[in-house]
């Protein structure tokens, strides 16, 4: 009977530390594993990131956030907490977005010697731009600065392994792109 009671409990304990286990690897893979391809998310607002999720920051690594209506999204792609990002918009194909981007260039994020050739935007290389035309141009401060507004194209953004956030954190797209 003392056997038959210390091997149901040693079994109870085994079995709690397995679902313990579990649950708390299910818990994490939720939180840093890359998730579904855009494509097949329902029409909404999202934020991909090439990083997890950091603990109290908006972002990680460089981030797409974009609001999706059937298969075309609208949104920005770029670096947390800085200015350098880019507008982009287009259809989607899995966890590729084909399109055209938008850029403005001044003062302080000036634009100059853009490639007349396809090229990678970010160090990551995950956004192609190619064939841009400036389609707007404005007078900066009082030192002569101008602000120009570069409409690319071609822009074929990839953001496969990407991090889904289980909300946008970061700037809404309507409130930085204004096409």
């Amino acid at each position: 009977m003392l056997r038959t009671n210390n091997l149901l409990k040693d079994m109870a304990i085994a079995l709690l530390v397995i679902s313990s286990s579990l649950f708390a690897s299910s818990s994490i893979n939720s939180q840093t594993q890359p998730q579904q391809a855009i494509a097949a998310l329902g029409n909404g607002s999202y934020q991909f990131c090439s990083k997890p999720k950091p603990q109290k920051l908006d972002g990680a690594g460089v981030c797409f956030n974009f609001t999706k209506i059937g298969d075309r999204v609208d949104g920005y792609y770029g670096y947390p907490h800085s200015d350098d990002l880019i507008c982009l918009r287009g259809e989607i194909l899995g966890n590729t977005v084909a399109g055209e981007a938008l850029a403005v260039s001044w003062a302080g994020r000036e634009w100059t010697n853009i490639p007349k050739t396809e090229f990678k935007w970010d160090e990551e290389g995950h956004l192609s731009l190619n064939h841009y035309k400036i389609i707007r141009s404005s007078k900066g401060n009082d030192r002569g600065d101008r602000n120009e507004w570069i409409l690319f194209q071609q822009a074929t953004l990839d953001i496969a392994g990407f991090y889904r956030y289980s909300q946008p954190l970061m700037t809404s797209p309507s409130q930085l792109c204004q096409w």
